[in-house]
């Protein structure tokens, strides 16, 4: 009996400490999503994943394909050294954050700048600079850490929808999307624009490895701050 109680307990702490977690977390990037300031802020100290239209940079680590980050001094001297503005920065958009509040966000070097007059970058030059190369997500979804996949999907769904809805489709005018990238604005109309939340399923979840069937279903946003997410339905 005793065992049992003390096993029931370190079961319920070991939850409550998760909720906590989570909790946390959620407040955290609720405040990123909703100060430009403090997602400014955020950047500082955390983390870039870096796209080239929408393909994910890669690098082989025994046979299986990592995603790295980048500090964002390291971002910086990337773009200063390839002759682009640093403000092409403002130009990434939050994704996550780690359990110690370390922020995390994606930038896509191949599109056209929207917040600076910046070109793409050129795919090979970036491979050759980060030691990587930009892979299809699709190609490379078997080769990768399961908890990385969740994360580069809505990484590439939002940048994608952002470079769809550089303009309003009412007046016609340039959008601003806001630091976090949670959101776009029209000045003239005062529109706002919210990204769609997709909702991927996975089916067979006994052969993760082996195959995945996707579904994707557009719903509506529950609340204009959460942002796109992808959620795995069992």
């Amino acid at each position: 009996m005793f065992l049992y109680c003390g096993a029931a307990w370190r079961s319920k702490s070991g939850y409550f400490r998760l909720l906590s977690t989570y909790v946390t977390k959620t407040r955290y990037l609720f405040e990123l999503k909703e100060d430009d300031n403090a997602c400014k802020k955020a950047q500082q100290t955390g983390a870039f994943y870096l796209f080239h239209h929408l393909a994910p940079l890669l690098q082989i680590s025994e046979r299986h394909y990592m995603a790295p980050r980048v500090s964002l001094l390291e971002l910086e001297k990337l773009l200063e050294k390839c002759g682009q503005d640093t403000q092409r920065i403002e130009d990434s958009v939050l994704i996550g954050c780690s359990e110690q509040q370390e922020a995390w966000f994606a930038l896509d070097l191949g599109l056209n700048s929207s917040s600076a007059v910046s070109a793409s970058l050129q795919k090979s030059q970036m491979e050759t600079e980060l030691q990587g190369s930009f892979i299809e997500l699709r190609k490379a979804l078997f080769q990768m850490d399961v908890k990385d996949v969740p994360l580069l999907f809505t990484a590439q769904a939002l940048l994608s929808w952002h470079d769809a809805h550089q303009f309003c489709s009412r007046s016609g005018q340039p959008t601003r999307k806001n630091m976090a990238g949670s959101k776009r604005v029209c000045p003239s109309s005062n529109i706002i624009y919210y990204p769609q939340v997709r909702v991927w399923k996975r089916l067979f979840v006994g052969k993760l490895q082996k195959r995945w069937d996707w579904k994707w279903k557009a719903c509506s946003t529950p609340h204009p701050n959460t942002g796109p997410f992808l959620t795995v339905l069992s």
